[in-house]
C-alpha cells in the first residue's frame, strides 16, 4: 500500500494543469430515499442518484506566467464561471492513468488577497454525468 505526497497532485483542466495548484478536494455523493411507513419500527432507506463536485485552490497567477511553466500550464483565472469543462484529478502528477475524471460546470471562483499573503485563487465545480476512477478505498 502506497500513500501519496500532497505536493505531488494534479489537476488537469482539459489538456492543461492548472498553475500553482496547491490543493484540490473532489467529493462523491448518493442521495438516501426514505422508505418509512406507518406502523413501521424502523427506518429503511435505498441508494438514490450519485453526484460528485470537487474544489481546487491555487496561487493567483496571470496567463503568461503560466504559459511559461515546463509543461505550460493554464492560470485557474483563465476559467469562466457556468462554463463546462472537463476535469483530471491526479493524486500524483507523474501518473496520469491514475486518479478521477470527470465533467463539471463551473459554479464558481473567488480571488482573494491580503496584505502580506500571497494572492489566490479558489475554484468550485459541480460534476455532470460520471465520475471516474481506478481508485478503491
Amino acid at each position: 500500500m502506497s500513500c501519496y505526497a500532497g505536493k505531488d497532485g494534479a489537476l488537469k483542466v482539459g489538456t492543461e494543469n492548472i498553475a500553482m495548484l496547491t490543493s484540490w478536494t473532489v467529493t462523491q455523493n448518493a442521495e438516501v430515499l426514505e422508505c418509512a411507513y406507518m406502523g413501521a419500527n424502523w427506518k429503511e432507506n435505498k441508494s438514490g442518484l450519485k453526484s460528485w463536485e470537487g474544489s481546487a485552490e491555487a496561487n493567483f497567477t496571470d496567463t503568461a506566467a503560466a504559459g511559461t511553466m515546463i509543461p505550460a500550464h493554464s492560470a485557474a483565472n483563465e476559467l469562466a464561471v457556468g462554463s463546462l469543462v472537463d476535469l483530471y484529478f491526479y493524486p500524483d502528477a507523474a501518473d496520469a492513468d491514475f486518479g478521477f475524471e470527470g465533467s463539471a460546470i463551473v459554479t464558481s471562483i473567488e480571488n482573494g488577497a491580503a496584505l502580506g499573503e500571497v494572492q489566490t485563487v479558489s475554484l468550485s465545480f459541480t460534476g455532470t454525468g460520471p465520475l471516474v476512477t481506478d481508485i478503491t478505498i
